[in-house]
């Protein structure tokens, strides 16, 4: 990198510095949650009761290629939080539904205040993962609230708080890409460094998340701050390799490496081996498939096209 061009991302980054989070505040920036009280067993020893929003949700959110069923599985989960702020499993799944809602719906319905609910959704589901995060990992939670390095600490997390480091940065990253390049710079590092790490400790994880992201991530990058065609392709090729029954993994690559690389050759291929691709019958991925070729559907309109090449 040149002098000038140190200087300039230098510029960018201290444009971000008086905002400790560019756009948004950290959990851990927050007043420290209260630790979660301790509910007492029922008459016999028994565990408590599990609260019925939950079993709810889950069975709604099966249903979540239906938006309505899938907006009433996010109310059920904000349920469950309002009632136990640290429920991890009912954060973890708030995050992964917001970003599934604006990249299964909302982003294909495009209404005329896209921005506007993608910041608005991507900022929930940033917040949800980053709290879910805290609860998943201790340690993590420990070093981040005694103002600790984000970086080293998400270098150290393990494998249960692999979901929620996932639908935090998913979301992170979306809420950055819309709130423009300072935002992008300010959080590259932590998500690259979030997405290493789980491709280190578990890169099968979402059918291959990790590469995935990465590919969409190198490839995104600006020139100035590290924009990589050539690793982009190389975690596509990981991705696809490892889950190629995931039809997310080539529209991915088809918006962000393809775009990049002007070959409209091989975005429209990828794009049409989506179309053609099948839902299979796993009920952990099929919704996202069907999603996923309304999303190639609308990117093979003739004047989506137009506007990438």
């Amino acid at each position: 990198m040149s002098l000038l061009t140190k200087a300039i991302l230098g510029t960018l980054l201290l444009a971000t510095g008086g905002c400790a989070s560019a756009g948004r505040t950290a959990a851990w920036e927050k007043q420290p949650a209260a630790a979660a009280e301790p509910q007492p067993a029922t008459e016999g020893g028994e565990a408590p009761a599990e609260n019925p929003a939950l079993a709810e949700a889950r069975a709604l959110w099966e249903q979540r290629d239906d938006k309505a069923k899938l907006e009433a599985a996010i109310a059920k989960w904000e349920a469950v939080v309002q009632a136990e702020p640290t429920h991890a499993e009912a954060l973890t799944s708030l995050s992964r539904a917001y970003y599934f809602l604006v990249d299964g719906f909302l982003n294909i319905e495009a209404p005329e205040n896209i921005e506007e609910i993608r910041l608005e959704y991507h900022t929930k589901g940033a917040d949800m993962g980053e709290r879910a995060l805290l609860v998943a990992d201790p340690a993590f939670d420990k070093t981040m609230r005694a103002g600790g390095d984000f970086i080293e600490a998400i270098g150290k997390i393990e494998t249960p708080a692999v979901p929620a480091a996932y639908w935090y940065c998913t979301n992170l990253g979306r809420f950055a890409v819309t709130k423009g390049l300072s935002a992008k710079l300010f959080y590259k590092d932590r998500i690259s460094s979030a997405m290493l790490r789980i491709k280190a400790i578990a890169p099968d994880y979402f059918y291959a998340a990790a590469d995935r992201y990465l590919g969409a991530f190198y490839a995104a990058l600006p020139g100035i701050a590290g924009k990589d065609l050539d690793k982009s392709a190389v975690h596509f090729k990981s991705a696809l390799e490892k889950a190629p029954a995931y039809l997310g993994n080539k529209v991915v690559q088809a918006e962000f490496l393809a775009v990049e690389l002007d070959d409209q050759a091989m975005y429209e291929k990828l794009l049409g081996e989506v179309l053609k691709g099948a839902d299979g019958d796993d009920p952990n991925v099929a919704p996202e498939n069907r999603a996923a070729k309304r999303s190639a559907k609308k990117l093979l309109v003739e004047e989506e096209i137009d506007d990438r090449f």
